[in-house]
């Protein structure tokens, strides 16, 4: 809500990193001025805790969009947060850490049933959806998916008895048990059609195919680490594309650094992979390297299923 949105803007330039660097602080001042809003102070101290408030301070305000749905993501995943709770946290904490807002969020701040009596700030002007509301329609086309995915089953099953002429459906069921467990094959990668990556000296594109949120790490000869939170360095090295994936997406995801043509400093770089937000399995990746437009290391591999887990660093050098 505005009222504990706005108590918390007022902490934050008050008393700066001595209060929102230390979750018990945050909690002990929101209760004293906010205790009418138990539920929004909790989800707010659970972000503390989650590390939200320390990326966010290092997130520079280009990458704000990205950064919230890593971090809301995480919240949920790490500590059961409801993922409009979730994302009314951290947009709370970007807008006290005066960071820019996504300008076209449209999440409904819904906590416990509560803060769907209120439009959230990006939404004001229409009614906002009770999360009730949301629950049960969603149920319901739970219930409608499970009726189809039974209804191609039957389907499947009496066309595999009537004489071989006609090919069995494949079972929903065991292809969904594929996504769950079997990270996708990845041989044959490519980037989708339409999507423009930067070029130059120096490019290293990753590719996956899962629902696991991958970040790509380059480590340039400086020694300068660009990945989602710091996506240029001082070399001029820039992370111009990152995919933060989800358990539900589908498709080719695609994360790219690049040097454009004549800045790229010589010596030794190193790339690695990180699954930043999992899904429950691991995931098949590959990385393409290119120096002065020829191929400078290719690599398939397997990420752990754990967030946090990472590849082995691959090296090439370029001259």
């Amino acid at each position: 809500m505005d009222a504990v949105r706005s108590t918390l803007t007022e902490l934050v330039q008050s008393e700066g990193e001595a209060f929102y660097g230390d979750a018990a602080r945050v909690e002990s001042k929101l209760g004293e001025r906010a205790g009418d809003h138990p539920d929004e102070v909790a989800v707010l101290v659970t972000a503390v805790r989650a590390g939200v408030v320390d990326e966010l301070a290092n997130t520079k305000p280009g990458l704000l969009e990205i950064a919230v749905g890593h971090l809301a993501g995480r919240m949920a995943r790490m500590y059961g947060v409801d993922p409009g709770a979730a994302h009314w946290a951290v947009e709370s904490w970007a807008q006290a850490l005066t960071a820019e807002l996504p300008p076209d969020s449209t999440v409904p701040v819904t906590i416990d049933g509560e803060y769907g009596r209120e439009a959230s700030p990006e939404r004001k002007g229409g009614p906002a959806i009770p999360w009730p509301w949301v629950a049960t329609i969603g149920a319901g086309l739970v219930g409608l998916l499970a009726l189809v995915v039974l209804v191609r089953m039957v389907v499947g099953l009496v066309h595999s008895g009537g004489g071989g002429e006609t090919k069995r459906a494949a079972a929903p069921a065991t292809t969904t048990s594929a996504v769950t467990t079997i990270p996708p094959r990845t041989g044959d990668l490519t980037v989708p059609p339409g999507l423009n990556l930067g070029t130059g000296d120096v490019q290293v594109t990753l590719l996956w195919a899962d629902g696991n949120d991958l970040d790509l790490h380059v480590i340039d000869p400086s020694g300068a680490e660009i990945y989602f939170s710091h996506s240029t360095s001082p070399t001029g090295g820039t992370l111009d594309h990152d995919d933060t994936a989800g358990c539900t997406s589908t498709g080719t995801h695609v994360e790219n650094v690049f040097w454009p043509t004549g800045k790229a400093p010589p010596g030794r770089y190193r790339v690695f992979v990180e699954n930043y937000s999992s899904c429950g399995a691991p995931s098949r990746y590959t990385v393409r390297a290119t120096a002065k437009s020829q191929v400078a290391t290719s690599s398939s591999g397997t990420v752990g299923a754990h967030e946090g887990d990472q590849t082995p660093v691959s090296q090439f050098s370029f001259s």
